[in-house]
């Protein structure tokens, strides 16, 4: 007789396989980080660096033709709308008042138009541009119009900053870092923290409001820009040349990153917005992330708009850390305290305990990020504003995480329990003692977020200020004005000249190192250009010259001493016709 057997399989069923509908979510968080930051890195350009003026037109102490414009070539692409050139006339007038342009085509010139009265003899040049530190990078040169005559003197830049214009821009940067830093935190509280406050009013204010202030603030430091940085007076603040210099410096680059980079992260906040509570950890993990991903690329654009010196990933991923580590915990102190008072009296329990979490790990990034600071503070016997400004920061944050210790015991007390009526809920002590612990962590955390912002709107304490060092070198700021040395190989067509810049810094006790810039104007095309170091009774040390353009060569070299030198170029044309020109140099 055979008897039926049903086998009943007992084993638990794995029930945290990740299902065909979670997955397309995944796929879809991250397409919206990538997306975040594709459009970070393809719409912000390299750093350019200070420019060195290479070449000119007409030439220093060059005797020309009455010229239409005169040209200023440096050794890379400069926002003329941000430059200003004035010139003197033999009589001693000023004769140009407008701001330069770029020619068409010549990103790397600007130009600026004689006016149609004209007087023989020496016109006087003076230009500025803002360096990288937004420093005034400046020189000036002459040229002799039919004849030389005495020079009349140089013209005044003024390189000071109107007040009013320096308050708004200052305070347009402070407002552009909260507002991101409010932004990030209200998002991560939403997707992280506390998903079933997206479809509270005040929660959405919040978010709404931040998105706001990003934008207007980042227009308004894209605004004052160019007048903060040309050094110009608030009557000339609305010119137009000066939005469209600011557009194409670096600074105005990292700006429209930013204003690009919304149009992403404004999808992935409607959608986040709109979207179901997150009830599961993974998801709430998940979501976090995406935020805390997207949140970094628009955190970097603070890092990408703001003046500096070289920007390495190093200190990139600091600055973002910086700003991430205080935007959470301190806009999700501010959701709690304008949330207590709601009706929902469980809501603390449920999102206070992941906010202390994530306030905890965020505490300790910042921690980090302080002694990493403290760190590259090289003047340590002279504590800088910065020293104090960031021990002040770890006291803050100190203070934070025994508020969140003391919030989290009162929360453990008692269980919650819904008042009846909202006079109940006024009356509530438990509500009191909530309210009075968040408004006091609520003005800490308004503490650490305007420590913060300070970081970032002033110099860190790793750059050249902090050093009590010129940060831009003298040559650079006060740049001498190219020599132009006539050239003639003896054959036909074999004449031009060349414009040498030189610029010298320290490399060491007796020695000098010089950067050497070659300009070849006129000549035979393909002109090759060798370089050499001579003295009397020393053998001949090269200087190495690479081609950094057309008719351009630019070369290093250590002089071993101090004591009156020469730089010998030789010049040799296509057909082999070749000469020799030479500069004296009074090395100290």
């Amino acid at each position: 007789m055979t008897i039926p057997v049903t086998i009943v399989d007992e084993r638990p069923q794995r029930t945290d396989r990740p299902s065909p509908a979670q997955g397309r979510k995944v796929l879809g968080l991250l397409l919206v980080v990538l997306g975040c930051w594709a459009t970070l890195l393809i719409s912000t350009p390299a750093q350019s660096g200070d420019p060195v003026l290479r070449t000119t037109s007409p030439g220093n102490s060059e005797t020309v033709k009455s010229p239409d414009d005169v040209e200023l070539t440096f050794d890379r692409p400069v926002p003329a709308g941000l430059a200003t050139v004035r010139i003197i006339n033999p009589p001693g007038e000023q004769v140009v008042f407008r701001r330069p342009v770029n020619p068409p085509d010549r990103p790397d010139t600007i130009s600026v138009p004689m006016p149609k009265t004209r007087f023989g003899g020496t016109y006087t040049v003076a230009w500025t541009l803002p360096s990288q530190h937004l420093e005034p990078l400046s020189g000036a040169f002459t040229f002799d119009v039919f004849q030389p005559t005495s020079s009349a003197g140089a013209p005044e830049i003024e390189t000071r900053r109107d007040p009013f214009i320096a308050a708004f821009h200052t305070t347009a940067r402070f407002a552009a870092v909260a507002a991101m830093a409010v932004l990030i935190g209200a998002a991560f509280f939403v997707a992280a923290l506390w998903p079933a406050g997206a479809v509270l009013p005040t929660v959405r204010r919040v978010v709404t409001g931040a998105w706001i202030g990003v934008v207007v603030s980042t227009l308004a430091v894209l605004v004052s820009f160019g007048p903060y940085a040309a050094w110009v007076p608030l009557g000339d603040a609305f010119d137009p040349q000066l939005l469209w210099g600011t557009l194409r410096s670096d600074t105005g680059a990292g700006l429209l990153s930013r204003l690009l980079l919304l149009l992403p992260i404004t999808l992935g906040l409607v959608e986040l917005m709109a979207a179901p509570p997150a009830e599961r950890q993974r998801e709430r993990a998940l979501r976090g992330g995406a935020v805390l991903g997207c949140g970094a690329a628009l955190a970097a654009t603070w890092s990408l708009a703001r003046p500096h010196s070289e920007l390495t990933p190093l200190s990139l991923a600091v600055d973002v850390v910086l700003l991430m580590s205080a935007a959470v915990p301190v806009t999700g102190l501010g959701m709690l305290w304008l949330l207590l008072g709601g009706k929902d009296r469980s809501a603390p329990h449920t999102y206070v305990p992941r906010w202390s979490r994530a306030t905890g790990a965020c505490a300790g990034s910042l921690a980090l990020v302080a002694l990493y600071h403290l760190w590259h503070s090289t003047d340590s016997t002279v504590p800088t504003s910065h020293t104090w400004l960031l021990i002040g920061l770890l006291a803050l944050i100190g203070l934070l995480a025994g508020t969140i210790a003391v919030l989290r015991l009162q929360l453990h007390r008692r269980p919650a329990e819904p008042p009846q009526s909202k006079a109940d809920r006024r009356r509530s002590p438990e509500l009191t003692r909530y309210r009075n612990l968040a408004a006091g962590g609520a003005g800490l955390a308004a503490l650490l977020l305007i420590a913060t912002a300070l970081l970032v709107v002033t110099r860190p304490p790793h750059t050249a200020h902090a050093q009590r060092i010129e940060p831009t070198p003298s040559s650079l700021r006060r740049q001498l004005p190219p020599f132009r040395l006539p050239f003639d190989t003896g054959k036909p067509g074999g004449s031009g000249a060349v414009d040498l810049v030189l610029l010298p810094g320290a490399d060491g006790p007796d020695r000098v190192h010089l950067d050497t810039r070659v300009s070849v104007r006129g000549g035979p095309g393909d002109v090759a250009v060798t370089a050499e170091l001579r003295r009397p009774g020393r053998a001949p040390i090269p200087v190495r010259l690479t081609e950094a353009g057309p008719g351009y060569s630019r070369g290093t070299a250590t002089v071993p001493g101090h004591g009156d030198w020469e730089l010998a170029l030789t010049l040799r044309a296509p057909d082999g016709s070749r000469q020799t020109v030479t500069q004296p140099l009074d090395v100290r």
